[in-house]
């Protein structure tokens, strides 16, 4: 009997030592939850100041729906997922069409004056839809710009880059003569579906990562858009470019205050809101204790890396294929661009 009184009272002992453990651990997680939610408002700031070294990226593609909802529209768009369509633009207007390039030790920077630029050139991808136009998939990965490239027969064209699994197809390029690629670029000065020079021109090679050391006390981790390269350009112009660091160039595209502001705070309400969620209320709390957690599902694949049926291309880098047919020549401003409804199919 006293054995067994004795094995009954560390049972109970150790019941005890579990039930005050699992609820220290309980409290413990909310605790940091809340302290890690406290410092993560402060981290934007870090965050829009490093961007132009392309070493930190955007959180979330949540962090893109507050600031640009005051340019355009958000949308849900069939395998994309949600997607956002700029508004108050030209009927001619397309991705990397208003703006200049500028070489940097990330290789083509592209520099525009359009208020999401920071946002839409440097993060994401761009795929034309013939019910909405030209609309920008978010993305949270940073580059001097998300294009494919194509030189030749004196020429020089990019592309925005789509979705991954999506081809690119020739009307996405617009192109220039290669001795005026310097220039300011606007719909006037371009070229898009031109069949003719989409054959004299060839595929160069696609974005790359590589680790260099950009200024910062460790090397980093950035993509590389070189394009047709420094020495061609040159070559082309007759001109020297001077090349300038990453930092330099991004801050000619700076992430607006305003725009700032504004993550902040869809971060202070979603990290209240995620705080919230772990407490719960008493009861909830209660029920978790006693409720099996339910049988494992299967979940259907992210809608923006979903593969289409058709158009797939075998690389998401892969340039357009050349043997697709296209219309006669034609400028930019003669109504190629991304109005709604304009042009064929998907891309």
């Amino acid at each position: 009997m006293q054995a067994g009184s004795t094995s009954w009272g560390e049972l109970a002992q150790t019941s005890s030592q579990r039930t005050k453990g699992f609820t220290m651990k309980r409290i413990s997680k909310c605790l940091l939850i809340g302290l890690l939610s406290s410092m993560h408002l402060g981290v934007f700031k870090t965050v829009a100041d490093l961007e132009v070294s392309a070493s930190v990226q955007i959180h979330a593609a949540a962090d893109f729906h507050a600031p640009l909802a005051a340019h355009g529209t958000w949308m849900e768009v069939g395998r994309y997922g949600r997607c956002w369509r700029p508004t108050r633009v030209a009927v001619e207007w397309r991705p990397y069409g208003y703006g200049h390039w500028l070489w940097t030790d990330c290789g083509w920077y592209w520099v525009s004056d359009e208020p999401w630029a920071w946002a839409c050139y440097h993060y994401g991808s761009w795929v034309y839809e013939s019910d909405y136009g030209w609309i920008w998939v978010p993305g949270i990965e940073w580059a001097p710009a998300w294009v494919t490239w194509r030189i030749g027969g004196g020429y020089c064209g990019w592309a925005p880059l789509p979705p991954r699994g999506i081809v690119v197809v020739p009307r996405s390029f617009v192109f220039v003569e290669v001795g005026r690629f310097h220039e300011p670029v606007r719909p006037s000065t371009v070229i898009v579906n031109n069949t003719t020079i989409i054959h004299k021109t060839t595929e160069l090679a696609s974005l790359k990562h590589e680790t260099r050391n950009l200024g910062g006390a460790e090397p980093q981790k950035v993509v590389i858009n070189e394009g047709p390269g420094l020495n061609a350009i040159e070559k082309a112009t007759g001109k020297k470019v001077r090349p300038v660091s990453i930092r330099e160039a991004a801050r000619q595209t700076p992430v607006p205050a305003e725009a700032a502001r504004k993550i902040n705070e869809s971060r202070k309400e979603q990290g209240s809101a995620g705080v919230q969620d772990q407490r719960g209320s008493p009861k909830d709390r209660k029920s978790d204790r006693n409720e099996k957690p339910p049988p494992a599902t299967l979940t259907p694949p992210d809608k923006g890396k979903e593969s289409p049926t058709t158009e797939v291309g075998p690389s998401p880098r892969r340039p357009p294929d050349t043997d697709s047919p296209s219309e006669n020549p034609s400028k930019s401003g003669k109504g190629k661009g991304g109005g709604k409804g304009r042009g064929k199919g998907k891309e």
